[in-house]
């Protein structure tokens, strides 16, 4: 079945994984398009070699308005991949409202006006409102790509409520998103017990941990917050604070940590490789996303959760977004914004015992790898290629 699959971020290897996992499946006939490179949070992301015996072909193209998300586009690639891939099916993981999907959909018009699409989104609060401006023009490319897709998938179920409320008819279904949950379920006791002595954790202390960009809408704000409050009830609690990552909000969140007088509990690293993530997930007791809606923003997915359940973490999040339906029966969710709740709870979750916190993590490990593999997606993904492939083009 030859399908050609579309997304600017697999100029980089971790965002091309349910393209690996894809092309592995058999009667899949995979050709990839992507950019020679892009911009993700201010950081240039160049194109990275494919391993060796990689199961797709590649064709790179360049683009336009590199980092701009929604409004990049491709100078170079399109008519070459489709030439070259012949698709029966087009995989188009870009979202509808973008200028990617306006300009890769008016061509296939052209080039292959009859081959169904398969699309991916994100979106789980509008496609007629939006922060970007003109808000009018996304809404009217929304409405003009729509109608020439067949299948959507989307990762949370609130984005099936937003594609029907735009007017998309034709077969939905939640599948989430991929993450590496493998690499996560590693058992790596000797370099976090390292990691742990070089940031000053003692034996026996708990560490309550954040995984992420130092941005408003991640509300680590209200992690400091909670943090100090927990302190306040309990001074002998022998906790720690572990923050992973930095951002706008870096200054401020560091600057509330010693206002609350909590910044000797505190263990704030800016930066590490990406492979260096999961020894830090496994240094920590607790994971805590805190996201708050802004805007016209809400937390998506939130892999860091995941990342921790493979982990065998225990996580904690808001009620903002797709949050709760990510941690499920895995762990705690407090009210959006509410940095009191968020500590009562914290408290739940360090007073659990041990059979308690063991049977939380067998939860979380068994949900992170059955929904959240990438081998999941690549099979509902699978899934709905065919189905598109035989309603289509028998």
């Amino acid at each position: 079945m030859r399908t050609l699959i579309i997304n600017s971020m697999f100029a980089n290897a971790l965002y091309r994984r349910c393209a690996d996992e894809l092309g592995l499946i058999p009667g899949m006939d995979l050709t990839m398009l992507t950019v020679d490179s892009w911009i993700m949070n201010g950081k240039a992301m160049p194109f990275d070699e494919l391993a060796t015996g990689s199961p797709y072909r590649t064709i790179v193209g360049k683009a336009g308005w590199r980092g701009k998300e929604n409004r990049g586009f491709y100078r170079s690639g399109i008519v070459a991949a489709f030439n070259q891939s012949k698709p029966e099916v087009l995989f188009l993981m870009e979202e509808p409202f973008s200028v990617f999907a306006l300009e890769i959909l008016t061509l296939k018009a052209l080039l292959a006006p009859r081959i169904p699409v398969v699309f991916f989104t994100w979106n789980n609060l509008s496609l007629s409102e939006f922060d970007y401006r003109p808000s009018l023009f996304y809404r009217n490319v929304a409405r003009r790509t729509l109608p020439h897709m067949h299948y959507g998938l989307t990762a949370n179920s609130e984005g099936i409520q937003v594609l029907r409320k735009a007017g998309f008819d034709r077969p939905v279904k939640s599948v989430g998103y991929g993450v590496d949950t493998a690499a996560y379920s590693l058992e790596r006791d000797e370099r976090v017990e390292l990691l742990r002595q070089s940031l000053g954790i003692e034996p026996g202390e708990l560490v309550i941990g954040y995984v992420g960009r130092l941005i408003p809408m991640k509300g680590v704000d209200l992690l400091i917050e909670a943090f100090s409050k927990l302190r306040q009830d309990d001074p002998l609690l022998k906790a720690k604070l572990l923050l992973l990552g930095s951002g706008e909000a870096e200054s401020s969140i560091l600057q509330l940590a010693e206002s609350r007088g909590v910044t000797h509990l505190l263990r704030h690293v800016d930066t590490v490789r990406h492979d260096e993530v999961a020894d830090y997930m496994h240094a920590i007791d607790f994971l805590v996303l805190p996201s708050r809606r802004v805007g016209m923003w809400a937390e998506q997915f939130g892999r860091v959760l995941v990342e921790a359940m493979a982990a065998g973490k225990i996580v904690i999040g808001s009620s903002s977004g797709a949050i709760p339906e990510v941690i499920g029966p895995a762990g705690f969710v407090f009210k959006e914004n509410d940095d009191a709740d968020l500590a009562r709870q914290l408290r739940r979750a360090i007073d659990l015992n041990s059979a308690e916190r063991a049977h939380l993590a067998s939860i979380a490990r068994h949900r992170a790898s059955v929904d959240y593999s990438w081998q999941r997606f690549a099979k509902d993904a699978f899934e709905a290629i065919c189905y598109c492939h035989h309603k289509y083009n028998s």
